[in-house]
């Protein structure tokens, strides 16, 4: 599967860099909504924003309401985001 690396916005990019490093860049770990809030030090509103753009590239996923879990894709968009 080839995934096209698009790219992201500082802020995107940082929740998700929050989520993964909250993860331990494991893709079977759930983080609750809340504690990448926390984290990230910005408004509530604009992290769900960013999550859901997150999510709509695929990058992430919500297992349940309010919370969330790296997926593949996301891990390898990190890596490339690095390369750049």
């Amino acid at each position: 599967m080839t995934i096209t690396v698009m790219s992201m916005s500082p802020g995107l990019r940082n929740v998700l860099e929050i989520l993964a490093e909250l993860a331990h860049n494991d893709t079977k770990t759930d983080v609750s909504e809340s504690d990448i809030i926390s984290q990230s030090g910005i408004p509530q509103s604009e992290v769900q924003i960013y999550l859901n753009e997150l999510e709509s590239r695929h990058l992430i996923e919500e297992v349940r309401p309010r919370l969330w879990r790296i997926k593949d894709q996301g891990l390898e968009a990190l890596k490339d985001q690095h390369l750049e």
